[in-house]
């Protein structure tokens, strides 16, 4: 599964008098539907040896809203052996830094096809598949770092346990969106998440206001102030990938943004994100003459003038002409508008600033050598760490 990674974790659980050994876990014919892993992200030294605290670590995705529900300590083993207990994984916070995703008692997992704990593990399964065919190692992405699955017989305390081990990434915005953290400068931060996904060509299965429970903001991000935490600079990562699916050419003819009138998801060119642009309130009633129509018959006409331009750049370049206020998807792209105002449709500079070391040049129309700026990173403010104590379940990092 790895292959220059350690060949085994330490997992300790607060008070229970004892630890486990951890080894990567192969996916099999007989216990993964034939699932053959690529590769993950090495474990760092720290995540070697884990620690989960007994309160208030655990928890899971409760039915309905898929609301977080802490769990305790004791009764979090136990997953698995009911059908009527839990319908979703059980999950904790590790060293501060990481996520566990469990499926105790996996034995039992496999008692039913057609029973929860099993579809559970199938998530949890299909979630690591996916991130080691198509993530692992992308750069740019807003998704967290996958260290791979792991198991470890625990005897007659949980039996043997699966668990995924990922980047701890904050908290879900099904969390935070009946908090004062609800701003429009965060909700388009969401958005601009599953947009980058979209022009990365991945669908991520998005259905209803609940899958918000996917998308993760850092609220405690190195040096954010409650401030920027209101103001859409907390970084926001999708997780829970068992749905999503490649090679999605995204058709997209708007941007995920407040618009000024409302589209039908035929007109907005995108199923998906058309669904995320309702449920995070971002459209107007019908205008006669709005921005909307305008961005849109844009789009139209320069797609036919220049049909060899990626639709992204168009997009790009949507951005840039009709709501410059806010910041483009890509910080390394940049648009030129001509200084010709007779010609709303003359051919736009496209340009994509050198990484060093980066994945390779994704060019348009042209190229420059922009170097970027490194940035400060401070310690989080007392101030707001007492705020982010007032929220509901903090620590949580929802996933499935």
């Amino acid at each position: 599964m790895t292959t220059d990674s350690a060949t085994q974790i330490w997992v300790r659980f607060e008070g229970l008098g004892r630890d486990f050994v951890a080894k990567p876990w192969p996916a099999t014919e007989t216990t993964a539907f034939g699932c053959q892993f690529n590769s993950f992200t090495p474990p760092p030294v720290d995540a070697q040896a884990l620690y989960i605290a007994a309160k208030p670590s655990f928890a899971f995705n409760g039915a309905g809203d898929r609301r977080v529900q802490q769990i305790p300590f004791k009764y979090a083993k136990t997953w698995g052996l009911s059908e009527d207990v839990y319908g979703d994984v059980v999950f904790a916070r590790a060293s501060n830094k990481y996520c566990m995703r469990f499926v105790f008692n996996l034995e039992h997992a496999f008692k039913g096809r057609d029973t929860d704990p099993y579809k559970a593990y199938v998530r949890l399964v299909k979630d690591a598949k996916f991130h080691s065919d198509h993530l692992e190692g992308v750069k740019e992405l807003p998704v967290p770092v996958h260290y791979g699955l792991w198991a470890m017989n625990t005897g007659d305390w949980a039996g043997t346990v699966l668990f995924s081990l990922t980047q701890y990434c904050g908290i879900s915005w099904n969390e935070l969106c009946d908090t004062r953290f609800n701003t429009e400068a965060n909700r388009i931060s969401v958005g601009r998440a599953y947009e980058k996904l979209h022009d990365a060509g991945i669908v991520h299965g998005f259905t209803t206001p609940s899958s918000f429970r996917h998308a993760i903001v850092d609220m405690y991000a190195p040096g954010l102030t409650e401030k920027d935490a209101l103001s859409g600079k907390a970084p926001v990562y999708i997780v829970g990938f068992s749905e999503a699916s490649m090679s999605h050419q995204c058709g997209r003819r708007l941007p995920v943004l407040p618009l000024d009138s409302c589209t039908s998801r035929n007109v907005f060119g995108c199923t998906e994100l058309q669904k995320i642009l309702v449920f995070l309130d971002f459209i107007e009633p019908p205008l006669e003459t709005s921005i909307v129509s305008r961005a849109l018959e844009w789009h139209t006409e320069y797609s036919t003038r220049y049909p060899q331009v990626e639709n992204r750049y168009i997009l790009a370049a949507q951005r840039k002409r009709f709501y410059p206020q806010f910041l483009p998807l890509d910080s390394s792209l940049h648009v030129t508008v001509p200084d010709r105002v007779d010609d709303l449709y003359s051919r736009l500079l496209i340009t994509r600033d050198i990484v060093p070391d980066g994945p390779g040049l994704l060019q348009a129309e042209s190229q420059q050598h922009n170097p970027s700026s490194s940035c400060v990173i401070k310690s989080l403010p007392p101030g707001y760490e007492a705020t982010l104590a007032k929220l509901r379940h903090p620590q949580m990092f929802l996933a499935f």
